[in-house]
């Protein structure tokens, strides 16, 4: 039922009251970076919504090439929707532009509790300051896949994973990385097993000069050069069904499109988590979508009602899940108490919230997206050139430091 996710703050709001004709008037536009299939499902979930408040909801799919864009447009046209699903970090950035409400100021009490039931890793990628322009929509997650019958255990540690691509090596076989490849997605779980960061902890400078930051991308570094992990594309689902790429580290949607494209394979593959660095963590890379509320909407508290019904409500979670797996929307659900609803192989969902616990994702810091460029051409530079891992990052950082604002 609705009422559980703010129906009751949301009639105490309206003028006529519950059920009055304003509010039958109300009528929300939503835009959603991502398929016309997961548009069309918000849109039925919204229905339960509209029957208890009144409160109508339109939502249009933008794809993710032209999303950015047509945001920044409507921005600067005063068209925007009452609310967006965007990219993870995109709500900072709209945000500092005074585009989107400041959540953790207009609704305290709410975004606080939503925080408490969000995985760690995601929240810290859209608070930036003590600000939050959005919450999380959904979840995607790096995992590690592997064939059970040529991969009896998946590696612990870092250790152990060259010691199997070693064996790997003497076979034939190598391993893949699918989701990250010579970018800084890929490098990124490593330099976070390895106990070091992009930033500091208060996110004023940045930290890719110090030495566990090294000591990630030279690791990095010699699974490409010393292991041939290939650095152009090779389908996840064809390695693993071969055998030739037993061992693939790339995000949950490979799970459906595995279980549909390799079923000659099936019983003969699982999912485990990255393998410990260093510092003990696995921590794995996480991105996803938050929703935003834009500051111009002239229904702000049921466009935020409407939001915390799609955070708060497992079934909304189950179904947006279950008709991903049809159409291949393959996120995961933010809240980690609707994880008990999902229909979902308990042991892969152990690992999956296992992994999860332990993820982040692309730093909440203004000028991050612009930095990216410089990490990038480090990582390529280092793996490609034979260049130098700790000029190359100390390079890379001055310019992180030089976008930090």
């Amino acid at each position: 039922m609705v009422r559980r996710w703010g129906l009751a703050v949301l009639c105490g709001l309206l003028v006529q009251g519950c059920g009055g004709r304003d509010q039958d008037r109300v009528r929300l536009t939503m835009w959603l970076v991502g398929s016309e299939a997961q548009a069309r499902t918000v849109n039925s979930l919204a229905a339960p919504f509209t029957k208890e408040t009144g409160v109508r909801v339109a939502c249009e799919a933008i794809s993710w090439g032209e999303a950015h864009s047509k945001y920044l447009t409507a921005v600067a046209g005063g068209v925007e929707p009452d609310l967006g699903a965007m990219g993870l970090t995109w709500g900072i950035e709209f945000g500092r532009l005074g585009a989107l409400v400041d959540l953790r100021q207009a609704y305290p009490e709410d975004v606080a509790a939503i925080q408490q039931r969000t995985f760690p890793g995601l929240w810290n990628s859209i608070e930036q300051g003590g600000h939050v322009y959005g919450i999380p929509f959904d979840v995607s997650l790096q995992l590690l896949y592997y064939r059970t019958d040529l991969i009896p255990e998946p590696p612990e540690t870092w250790e152990e994973l060259t010691s199997l691509l070693e064996r790997l090596k003497r076979d034939g076989r190598r391993m893949l990385i699918d989701w990250g490849n010579l970018s800084w997605i890929g490098y990124a779980p490593f330099l976070w097993q390895a106990g070091g960061d992009v930033y500091n902890a208060r996110r004023t400078a940045a930290t890719l000069d110090r030495p566990q930051a090294v000591q990630a991308l030279s690791f990095f570094r010699d699974l490409y050069v010393r292991y041939d992990v290939p650095r152009t594309s090779v389908p996840v689902e064809q390695g693993l069904r071969t055998g030739d790429f037993p061992l693939a580290i790339s995000g949950n949607w490979k799970i459906v499109s595995l279980a549909e494209g390799a079923q000659e394979i099936a019983g003969r593959w699982a999912v485990g988590l990255l393998p410990k660095g260093p510092s003990g963590a696995r921590t794995a890379f996480l991105g996803g979508r938050t929703i935003g509320l834009f500051a111009r909407s002239r229904h702000r508290d049921q466009a935020w009602a409407f939001l915390r019904y799609l955070f708060e409500n497992p079934a909304v979670h189950k179904t947006l899940y279950e008709e991903g797996l049809v159409t291949f929307d393959s996120y995961l659900p933010p809240n980690v108490e609707s994880w008990e609803a999902l229909p979902m192989d308990p042991q892969m969902k152990t690992i999956l919230q296992q992994q999860a616990q332990d993820a982040k994702g692309p730093p909440a810091v203004v000028g991050w997206t612009e930095s990216t460029h410089a990490v990038e051409s480090a990582i390529q530079s280092v793996i490609l050139n034979g260049a130098d891992p700790k000029a190359e990052l100390e390079a890379a950082n001055k310019v992180l430091n030089r976008n930090l604002q």
